[in-house]
């Protein structure tokens, strides 16, 4: 319901939508301001072959220029928002839109993020570069992401489209996927539970 309910007001009350993201942003920063301050410690023990890091607002341009080399096919199922550098800027800046760069030297090759709430919930999402799927990537951002939730202590959710068989193998080797209602588009809405053997 409040998936739902988040999604209505941000595409019908652009304005409201804004109040509240602000808000939200401002109290979780104050909420969770010491497990905020590790997170770039848990990216660097996550970092071997590739480098995982915090995006910075330096990294709005080049990240604009890494969604616009991908495919057309890589956003069928991944739309979590606009990718011009003005959306990326803002977004990257928002202190409750954690967002996360996986590098191959100076190169991005992966993005993922937690959207987070006051509520108690997090939202995640990811994608890797088209030319380096294959290599682990997705798996490493899950990992990284569990181990960033973990120490924020939050539920997390997504939604999953039954025809993204590779989201749905790559969210089942790093956490148990609990399927709690399909969408009205047909997509799972899930929760991402602890998994043992990756904590």
């Amino acid at each position: 319901m409040l998936y739902k309910l988040a999604h209505i007001i941000r595409d019908k009350f652009g304005f409201l939508w804004s109040i509240i993201e602000w808000n939200n942003a401002l109290a979780f920063a104050l909420m969770h301001k010491n497990a905020l301050q590790k997170i770039s410690g848990i990216l660097q023990e996550c970092s071997e072959q590739f480098t995982l890091r915090v995006a910075a607002p330096a990294d709005a341009a080049p990240l604009a220029t890494f969604f616009a080399e991908q495919p057309k096919e890589t956003f069928k199922f991944f739309k979590p928002h606009a990718f011009d550098e003005k959306t990326l800027s803002k977004i990257i800046r928002n202190k409750a839109f954690l967002t996360f760069l996986v590098f191959d030297g100076e190169k991005i090759v992966g993005y993922f993020f937690l959207r987070c709430f006051v509520n108690g919930r997090c939202f995640k999402g990811y994608m890797v570069a088209d030319a380096y799927k294959g290599k682990g990537i997705a798996k490493l951002e899950g990992i990284a992401m569990n181990k960033v939730n973990e120490s924020l202590g939050l539920r997390m959710f997504g939604s999953i489209s039954p025809e993204n068989t590779a989201s749905m193998a790559a969210a089942k080797a790093v956490n148990e996927v609990k399927i709690l209602e399909t969408l009205e588009n047909g997509d799972f809405y899930v929760e991402f539970l602890p998994k043992a053997a990756n904590v």
